[in-house]
């Protein structure tokens, strides 16, 4: 069972807090993080702990204007602040390691450069790069990350991966019946998906006339695991939606969702909200499991 509460709390737009905790059945995980912000502080908290083995973490961060506090080890010092150029000092005490870390940036906000240097050793341990059509991110240890998109004969042309792992280059269009056509080739697992979504009811939504009833099938050819998966969508209202699927794959199985109110399903409409899914196994090897979430939000 999967559930979260959250709750938020806004007075006079000076500040949120937001409060949530997760438990989940499959790895009988804990997890729970408190978030505070204003315009110029920010606290975050959160815990993690895992009732079947002993793995714990927790992280504790402050922000005060621009200088961050991670923990009870690390801290964040501007050093030089301009309109297109930042620069702090990093101090990692349990490490013993001094660092920098610029930001620099367009005139216009086009593009964004962000990285961390180690001094001893002299080293590039994070490189963040933002641009109009994209992102390239890399981490030490973790390699580079990629998400990059450009407009291509009437439709978009998608590159998403990391390396090592795997990149994913998808072109999407849309013709004039509503229907969305999607093939995708996935690297190095050397498959190709193909997916189409066709909307079969539409209500109008303001100005905008939105899909009440949608169907999805998306067909998974070679690589590691190739299958099917069709799932329709209903919305009721703006503030529910009923969605029933199958995978057909290495693990098939069945599932159904329900989402009243405040759901990422729902576009985040709405005060309050629950999600109730069901899924289980097309072959009876494994036990049906279900997840709940509850949001619950306050403003004043």
């Amino acid at each position: 069972m999967n559930f979260l509460n959250f709750m938020e709390v806004e007075k006079n737009h000076q500040g949120t807090i937001n409060v949530s905790s997760t438990y989940e059945s499959r790895t009988r995980n804990v997890e729970s993080s408190v978030v505070a912000r204003g315009d110029l502080w920010r606290v975050e908290a959160s815990q993690g702990s895992s009732t079947s083995g002993n793995e714990n973490s927790s992280l504790f961060l402050v922000q005060l204007g621009p200088v961050l506090f991670v923990r009870d080890s690390t801290l964040l010092l501007p050093v030089h602040l301009s309109k297109q150029h930042l620069l702090w000092y990093g101090y990692d005490r349990k490490r013993g390691m001094h660092s920098l870390c610029p930001a620099v940036w367009s005139k216009h906000r086009r593009w964004l450069l962000m990285s961390m240097i180690c001094l001893k050793p002299l080293a590039c341990s994070f490189m963040d790069l933002q641009f109009p059509n994209g992102q390239i991110n890399y981490v030490a240890g973790e390699g580079v990350s990629t998400s990059a998109f450009l407009p291509l004969c009437g439709g978009l042309l998608q590159a998403q991966g990391q390396y090592p792992g795997e990149l994913k280059f998808s072109f999407s269009c849309k013709n004039k019946y509503g229907t969305c056509i999607v093939p995708m080739m996935h690297l190095p697992d050397k498959s190709f998906s193909f997916g189409v979504t066709q909307a079969l009811a539409w209500k109008r939504s303001g100005l905008m006339y939105r899909p009440t009833v949608q169907l999805s099938v998306c067909p998974t050819f070679g690589g590691s695991s190739p299958g099917l998966q069709a799932e329709i969508t209903h919305s009721l209202k703006e503030v529910l939606s009923v969605i029933c699927g199958c995978t057909v794959a290495r693990h098939s199985s069945a599932y159904a969702s329900l989402a009243l109110g405040r759901s990422k399903w729902n576009g985040n409409v709405g005060s309050s909200g629950l999600v109730f899914k069901v899924e289980t196994p097309l072959g009876n090897t494994v036990r049906p499991s279900f997840s709940v979430q509850l949001n619950s939000g306050i403003e004043f």
